[in-house]
């Protein structure tokens, strides 16, 4: 049986990437730290996942896993040393603690002789993640090593699009492996990163240009759940599908996230439509009740999402770029500032400088947006004054109005 290396056993890693490679015949080796988790999945060998729907639900089991403890460094060389294919599901911020752990299976890897390529798929939520992981691992390997890891190593990104909520204690039911997931199941990846021959694997979809997926992924997908999460927090909302709910809510949502598409429209010569087609899709997916999915959870990390290039500040310079003028985008900002979230660093950091210093510092630090930005702090006081949302889309319609006239 081949060999799987899931880098993170939380919930991407087994509600979603080792599903895939478990139902195409791989045995899963999870890593992870969490004692409860390794205990578990060791036990049990195998554990449960709820698909959900408004449309019904239903149960898998994810069999022939086990997980090995990340502390042990020589254990985890080992699995990675002889692996067929692994990746990574462990956050943007805890991907440089691993790379020590890659580095040591990659040497192991070496020095049995396992000439067959090790492809990375890399499942974080960040643009370049290959660029990233390639740094931080060169930087800790001798100049041989690097010309063996050029090539023998794919560093291949992936666009994670399914939506897995954390699970509340009801949600695990009797459990603590149980993870509750829409139906949504494809996992783009880049197609020109791997090493070798591409796996075979039901759903996993090789894609070029791959970054159009991942900005897609990002500028319309994160950017529209964000979206989804600030405004509903305005309004009280506890659950995304309460707020995608909420008409308001959902024409602002859209017009944004219709800003980005075209932009990627007009950046990668992809038709209009086929992203209109994606973004309906998503909108419907923001209203799966049994998904259960908190505005808390979805805007939590404030910080990293109003940052210089990620879904909110990232989408505005992609429509400058294509001289489009991001009308709607902005709104998701300035509610993005009005977000709270206890004992989130990322939130409170946003919350200390807005304090302290005002909008403008927000913008010019953590959002790194040049230029005139009225339009937002417009928006920002007037949420913070008023938070009947209509007032805002009223603003923005008559904004845009004003952006056609000029057009013409």
């Amino acid at each position: 049986m081949k060999t799987f290396v899931q880098y993170g056993a939380g919930n991407i890693g087994r509600g979603f990437i080792a599903q895939l490679f478990s139902e195409a015949s791989y045995f899963v080796h999870f890593i992870d730290v969490d004692p409860r988790v390794i205990n578990a999945l060791n036990t049990q060998k195998r554990y449960p996942v709820d698909i959900v729907s408004n449309n019904g639900n239903s149960e898998i089991w994810v069999e022939n896993v086990d997980c090995i403890n990340g502390l042990e460094t020589g254990n985890v060389a080992d699995a990675i040393a002889n692996c067929d294919l692994m990746a990574t599901a462990v956050g943007v911020n805890i991907l440089p603690r691993i790379v020590p752990n890659i580095v040591a299976g990659f040497r192991k890897r070496i020095e049995i002789q396992n000439g067959k390529p090790l492809n990375i798929i890399i499942c974080e939520n960040l643009i370049d993640a290959d660029k990233l992981l390639y740094k931080l691992m060169t930087e800790m390997l001798t100049d041989e090593e690097i010309i063996v890891f050029n090539e023998k190593v794919g560093l291949v990104e992936a666009s994670v699009g399914r939506m897995v909520p954390q699970m509340t204690e009801e949600q695990k039911k009797d459990n603590l492996l149980r993870v509750c997931v829409e139906r949504y199941c494809e996992l783009p990846v880049d197609s020109e990163a791997f090493k070798g021959e591409i796996p075979s694997i039901p759903n996993l979809l090789p894609v070029a240009p791959f970054n159009f997926y991942i900005q897609r992924k990002l500028f319309i997908h994160n950017m529209g759940h964000a979206m989804t999460a600030y405004l509903g927090s305005i309004l009280g909302c506890e659950f995304i599908w309460q707020a995608i709910n909420n008409p308001v809510i959902k024409i602002i949502t859209e017009r944004a996230m219709t800003e980005s598409a075209e932009a990627l429209s007009k950046k990668f010569d992809i038709p209009l439509q086929s992203i209109k087609e994606n973004i309906e899709d998503l909108l419907n997916r923001f209203g799966n009740v049994e998904l259960g999915d908190t505005v808390q959870r979805v805007g939590k990390d404030t910080k990293r999402k109003l940052s210089a290039n990620d879904r909110f500040s990232g989408a505005i310079k992609l429509c400058e770029e294509g001289g489009i003028a991001p009308v709607y985008i902005p709104i998701g900002i300035a509610a993005g500032l009005l977000f709270k979230y206890a004992n989130d660093k990322g939130t409170e950091e946003v919350i200390k400088i807005l304090n302290r210093d005002g909008i403008d510092s927000v913008i010019a630090e953590i959002c790194e947006l040049r230029g005139n930005n009225d339009l937002l702090k417009a928006y920002y006081l007037q949420l913070k004054s008023n938070t009947d949302l209509s007032i805002i889309l009223n603003k923005a319609e008559t904004y845009k109005l004003e952006q056609l006239k000029l057009i013409k």
